[in-house]
């Protein structure tokens, strides 16, 4: 598989996650004879043309026909081929709905969803394209796990995984090109198990994706204004790693950070798992509101929903200040 090294990840943060997939994709059919992709008209995007070449009976391209796809993917998973199918993330979520609960949830067929755009990325080709809502689509069906990789490291980490686990998951791809690096050299990562980035005292920032990136940017913000943040890296929103969370719990506060709807994200997951226990922290969730953005460009996207750095440090910082203050205010009562 592909060595992870600095001069790599600088590489693939240049490129971005769909064409780190598009690197990937040989080395997936090198490793595994059973080793299908497939695709609806978005097999460019990725860059796959060496892979074309080396392996041309080891693509389908379904064109625009994204129920087609999925359908073709779980007849073939069934036969005994090893399936990713890809496009972008609100088509292979929300448009396939119906067959992804009964092929992947129901009956439990482990084709790999790969859903490009995850977030606010294509932005500029409306909400049609924004794939704001799939990680909710998909943590409400059973058996689906769910991955959302930090930057190009881990997505090859992740699909290297996905290619040994048994059971269907949908890979979520966020960003553009010039992604965030967060990791630089190789490390252990294991479907269900958070990757701590970052030791901290005064509350957790717990983020997904690329929004992992701008976590770690928030933390060393905040450490200036003597604010010390634990930061961690919950790749695997299903099935989630809950001895990480029963760890956070000792943190007055946690803040989850993610590219998607405040509903049924990872801070929904996070809030679903304290809903019951005794001791749980004060959480926040920050993430896109219950509305549909106009199209514009990516970074002016992030801006209007409160996901840049500057944005994210103003909120944690007024939430946290105020959270103390009642807690002294007590404390004198």
């Amino acid at each position: 598989m592909l060595e992870i090294t600095r001069k790599s990840a600088r590489i693939w943060s240049m490129l971005g996650m769909r064409r780190v997939v598009g690197m990937m994709l040989s080395e997936l059919a090198r490793a595994d004879e059973k080793f299908i992709f497939a695709t609806a008209d978005v097999a460019r995007y990725f860059g796959v043309s060496e892979f074309q070449k080396n392996y041309p009976q080891r693509m389908i391209d379904v064109g625009i026909a994204e129920q087609n796809l999925i359908g073709v993917a779980a007849g073939m998973e069934k036969e005994g081929f090893h399936v990713f199918a890809a496009t972008y993330a609100t088509f292979i979520t929300a448009r396939v709905l119906d067959q992804v609960r009964v092929n992947l949830g129901y009956m439990k067929l482990g084709v790999k969803l790969i859903g490009v755009g995850g977030g606010l990325a294509e932005g500029d080709l409306s909400a049609t394209h924004m794939g704001i809502e799939d990680i909710a689509d998909i943590r409400a069906i059973p058996n689906i796990a769910v991955i959302v990789p930090a930057d190009g490291a881990e997505t090859v980490k992740a699909m290297t995984a996905l290619l040994h686990y048994e059971g269907p998951a949908y890979l979520r791809l966020s960003g553009k090109t010039n992604i965030p690096m967060v990791y630089m050299d190789d490390y252990d990562f294991e479907i269900g198990k958070a990757v701590c980035l970052r030791e901290g005292e005064d509350l957790a920032l717990v983020a997904i994706g690329t929004m992992v990136g701008t976590a770690l940017d928030v933390a060393k913000e905040l450490e200036k204004r003597n604010i010390s943040c634990r930061v961690v890296n919950m790749h695997t929103v299903k099935p989630l790693d809950t001895k990480e969370l029963d760890r956070l719990a000792e943190y007055k506060l946690i803040v989850s950070i993610e590219e998607h709807m405040v509903s049924g994200g990872i801070g929904s997951g996070i809030a679903e798992y304290y809903a019951d226990k005794e001791k749980r922290p004060v959480h926040q969730i920050i993430g896109i509101g219950n509305f549909y953005p106009d199209a514009n460009e990516y970074e002016k996207l992030l801006d209007c929903c409160g996901l840049t750095k500057e944005k994210i440090v103003r909120t944690v910082e007024e939430k946290y200040r105020k959270l103390m203050f009642v807690s002294e205010t007590a404390k004198e009562v």
